[in-house]
């Protein structure tokens, strides 16, 4: 009886792959899959940068000591203020000044944030008082400041609604704090609202808690606090992505950071270019909460303004 040596395996047609080369391509196959998610991952993240415009750094005032703020409304006109001098400029977005508004102080000007009807707030910065600028009239009201609560009411008509005591917060020794982080409140807030949906995210140490409810702080679940590497209740919020439940923030050594929560991804975008002049800087959103606005270099002659975005 002939015994045929191949029965049992499998038939070989024409157009079966040797299994020698199988393995042999698989190193080639493995490297291109990680090639193409490393790509994926690398473009998660970075910023793109528009130069807006210049400011001359002697139109501000003095060559030493620069604290910046920036707002931004919706048709992303500028507010820049330097604390060197009580005033704020208004430019577009191509650099023309449209107005300037003397502010009835002496103080550097501690927050400011266009509010949802494009009216300029601003919070001295001894907290005692709140302005607010109507471009359309050029009126300039003087509020009060009596607790963290009232700089958020006037924001817009999420916070007003909004029970905002409810929230827990974070307690103040002024006698362990630096200067510039000095605050005459026994408590503070660190909140941003996103526009799109109405909700409301705390910034804490190493966490953002996310507050869905309209009303009052309640029906928080562990889905709603997204854990942080680096964030702090001094990070100042920018932008929010819920789906991936990421977000981009600046820190004290002025980087923008992307930070996907999810996966622990994170990316860091300098803000400032190589050689800029020590300062203080500040960076905003607007309603629109697309774009980044702020200074991205500054030296004794000019002070930059761009926007940064999401690729």
């Amino acid at each position: 009886m002939r015994i045929d040596p191949h029965a049992g395996e499998a038939p070989v047609t024409k157009h079966a792959i040797p299994a020698k080369l199988i393995l042999s391509a698989t190193p080639i196959i493995t490297a291109l899959l990680l090639f193409l998610i490393t790509g994926a991952l690398g473009q998660e993240g970075r910023l793109i940068r528009t130069e807006l415009f210049n400011i001359p750094t002697e139109s501000v005032g003095s060559a030493s000591g620069y604290t910046f703020r920036i707002a931004a409304d919706s048709k992303e006109n500028i507010a820049f203020n330097a604390c060197s001098r009580p005033v704020i400029f208004l430019y577009t977005p191509t650099g023309q000044i449209t107005d300037s508004i003397e502010l009835p102080s002496t103080k550097c000007v501690r927050a400011m944030e266009f509010d949802e009807y494009d009216k300029l707030l601003v919070m001295d910065n001894d907290e005692q008082r709140i302005f607010r600028y109507d471009p359309a009239s050029r009126k300039l009201e003087t509020l009060p400041y009596k607790s963290p609560e009232d700089w958020y009411k006037l924001l817009n008509h999420y916070f007003k609604a909004f029970d905002i005591p409810t929230i827990p917060t974070y307690y103040s020794n002024n006698d362990y704090l630096q200067d510039f982080y000095f605050t005459r409140f026994s408590h503070s807030y660190n909140l941003y609202l996103n526009y799109k949906n109405g909700h409301i995210y705390q910034v804490h140490y190493n966490l953002i808690k996310l507050i869905r409810n309209r009303k009052s702080y309640v029906d928080m679940t562990k889905s709603d606090i997204w854990l942080s590497d680096n964030i702090t209740p001094k990070s100042k919020l920018l932008l929010v992505d819920d789906e991936r439940k990421a977000v981009v923030y600046y820190d004290r050594f002025y980087n923008l950071i992307y930070e996907n929560t999810t996966v622990g991804f994170s990316v860091v975008n300098a803000a400032l270019a190589s050689g800029s002049e020590p300062a203080r800087f500040d960076y905003c959103t607007n309603i629109n909460q697309e774009k980044i606005f702020g200074v991205s270099a500054f030296n004794k002659k000019k002070i930059t303004i761009s926007s940064w975005k999401l690729r």
